[in-house]
Formats: C-alpha cells, sequence, structure tokens
C-alpha cells in the first residue's frame, strides 16, 4: 500500500516529535504492509507551521537513509499538508509549496468548520496552474459533509478525495464515520490515508480494523485501487481513478446520501 498523508517527519508540526518516533512509525508502517510514504507536515500559511522545502526533503533523505540502515522496506517521498488559504496561488508562484513525491499533486487540507471566503478562487487558481488537487479528509469538514452536493461539485471540477482510515473507526466521532461510510458506499473515495501522528494511539497499524469492514462494503478492487493503485497514479501524475459502484447499489446509496441531510 501506499500513504500520502502522514507527519511521519519529527519537528516539524504535531506530528513525531523525535528521530526515535518516526522510526518507529516507519515500522508500523512496514508492518501494516505499506512500501511508500508521503511525509505531509503541516503548511499553514501566516503561522508558524512553514516549513521551507529544503528542509522537508534534507530530512526526508535522513529519515530514508535511517530506515534503510535499520532494514526497513520502506520508502518515504516529500509533500506538505497544505491548509487552504488565499495565499496559496502566491505561495506556489514563489515555490515555497511541495506537491506529493514531487510530482503534481497538491494535499490541500480543508477548514474543519466552514470553508473561508473565496475557497473555490483558490481551488481554480491551483487548478489554473496545471496542478491537481487532493482534499485532504473532506470528511472532517461540517460544511463538507453537511453539502453533498457541494462534494459533487469539487469531484465534477476536477478535486479528488482523501479520507482517513481513522473516519471508518471513529477515530473523529459518529458524524464524520457516517459521512466516510456514505462516501464510500457512493464511490466518492480516490485514495485511502492515515493522516498518523505518533507511534502511540494515532498510528498505521489500527487500519487492520477498518479494512475487513470496509473490503466487505466496496469490493476488494476499490480496496486495492484506493489503497495502492490511487496513491501510485497520484506519485505519478497520473489521474487516479474512481470507484467502481454497481447500478442497483448506485441508486440505493445515493438517495440514503441525500437523504442524511
Amino acid at each position: 500500500m501506499i500513504d500520502l498523508h502522514c507527519h511521519i517527519l519529527h519537528g516539524l508540526d504535531d506530528g513525531a516529535e523525535t528521530a526515535a518516533e518516526s522510526l518507529q512509525m516507519a515500522h508500523l508502517f512496514e508492518r501494516t504492509g505499506y512500501r511508500m510514504v508521503a511525509a505531509t507536515p503541516h503548511m499553514v500559511p501566516g503561522t508558524s507551521w512553514m516549513p521551507p522545502i529544503d528542509r522537508i526533503k534534507t530530512r526526508v533523505t535522513a529519515l530514508n537513509q535511517t530506515i534503510t540502515d535499520a532494514g526497513i522496506e520502506l520508502e518515504i517521498v516529500p509533500g506538505m499538508e497544505i491548509a487552504i488559504d488565499p495565499q496559496i496561488p502566491d505561495l506556489l508562484d514563489d515555490d515555497r509549496l511541495l506537491p506529493l513525491g514531487n510530482a503534481s499533486c497538491l494535499l490541500i487540507e480543508p477548514a474543519f468548520q466552514q470553508l473561508p471566503p473565496g475557497w473555490d478562487k483558490v481551488i481554480f487558481a491551483i487548478l489554473a496552474k496545471g496542478y491537481s488537487v487532493l482534499l485532504a479528509h473532506p470528511e472532517r469538514c461540517v460544511q463538507l459533509a453537511a453539502n453533498p452536493g457541494l462534494i459533487d461539485r469539487l469531484i465534477g471540477s476536477g478535486v479528488y478525495l482523501q479520507v482517513n482510515w481513522g473516519s471508518f473507526l471513529g477515530q473523529y466521532g459518529r458524524a464524520v464515520a457516517r459521512t466516510a461510510r456514505l462516501l464510500a458506499e457512493n464511490g466518492k473515495i480516490h485514495c485511502l490515508a492515515t493522516d498518523s501522528h505518533r507511534p502511540d494511539g494515532h498510528h498505521p497499524a489500527r487500519i487492520r480494523a477498518a479494512a475487513a469492514e470496509l473490503g466487505g462494503l466496496i469490493g476488494r478492487e476499490n480496496l486495492q485501487r484506493i489503497t495502492t493503485d490511487n496513491p501510485l497514479r497520484v506519485l505519478n501524475g497520473e489521474p487516479p481513478q474512481p470507484m467502481t459502484v454497481s447500478g442497483a447499489g448506485t441508486g440505493r446509496t445515493k438517495k440514503r446520501w441525500w437523504r442524511l441531510w
């Protein structure tokens, strides 16, 4: 599997605090079945969480060497989790933002409550500059969860959705779990990611508890697509493929999706 969203690099945000914790997380990723992970420290314009690209790349290189020395079969590639903000177009022009794996896709984090004014113009500007957008955990954004039509508009404009494994485990509450399940049932997930921060409690090994249920819900082919095939396509600069949803199931689940709100 390939993870496109985690905070494995130490000392840059609220993720791993030490190099030892980063190595612990690498062990957990390997044991869970991952072979590649994008390190995505927070990039929040206008705050202290604005790590320079060179610092991220340097730490990725060092962590990869430590992982190799430890005999762990895992590769780390650079990235950022970029909070949606009007400054993003200018930051792109100044080469201060890092796409996933140095490809052409930006991991964009929406606000947990309301999207900021002008957010749609920011998304349009990113796409117009030739980048694609992978939207981090939309199921955790109250405004998106309450407006399925808005999610459909985002997907229709070319935005891809990344849902957290932990959402299916109730890690963020029952409402988020319900939204994640409905996104899965309606085939609106392009990538699954751990969004893991620490080796204790919030770590990738927890996905095993969700994998069996999710595989039964969407099928093994879709699970393979959103955990491995699509993340690889993103890193290769290719558009991820939509999930396959049966005709009969599509109508039934879509009705439930709209009626929920």
